[in-house]
């Protein structure tokens, strides 16, 4: 590569500004490989995503414009996560979100309901002061957490 074509690439990475001191920003890199696994099929991601039908909305297809519309990352711990896990990436369906969050919306996900609360496995367990170990025994051998209690989990809804 010549001086001036190095000069030129620079000059690309540099104009949407995804890049910053040399190095890629992470929202550059979350909506890089979003384009990827969901249009590349190469990408490692592609089966899980482009395969199955998910695309990347023409309007995110310009960085400037998914930055515009999703901001920066809260922090480090957050990732690009669609709302509905069978939707396309586009504004109204993708937020940034923690792992935790993250894990929540998975659609092996399973939920668990007393009537007034709901949630995993995990957050039941914390509400009602019982490790997970506990509670997962005790949902499969009593198909509830509390004898006496009448928690359940919920159909799948996807």
């Amino acid at each position: 590569m010549t001086p001036e074509q190095y000069k030129a690439w620079m000059a690309a990475r540099y104009k949407h500004g995804g890049y910053f001191g040399g190095r890629e920003k992470p929202e550059h890199y979350v909506w890089r490989t979003m384009l990827a696994r969901c249009h590349n099929p190469s990408s490692r991601g592609y089966g899980y995503y482009g395969a199955l039908g998910i695309k990347v909305c023409k309007r995110w297809h310009k960085y400037e414009n998914f930055l515009a519309d999703m901001g920066e990352r809260p922090s480090p711990d957050h990732s690009i996560d669609r709302k509905n896990v069978a939707g396309d990436y586009k504004p109204s369906n993708c937020r940034w979100a923690t792992r935790s969050e993250q894990q929540k919306n998975k659609t092996t996900t399973r939920l668990y309901t007393d009537g007034v609360f709901v949630g995993t496995l995990v957050e039941c367990a914390h509400r009602i002061g019982i490790s997970k170990e506990l509670a997962h025994w005790r949902m499969r051998k009593w198909k509830t957490f509390l004898k006496g209690s009448t928690w359940h989990e919920l159909p799948k809804a996807r």
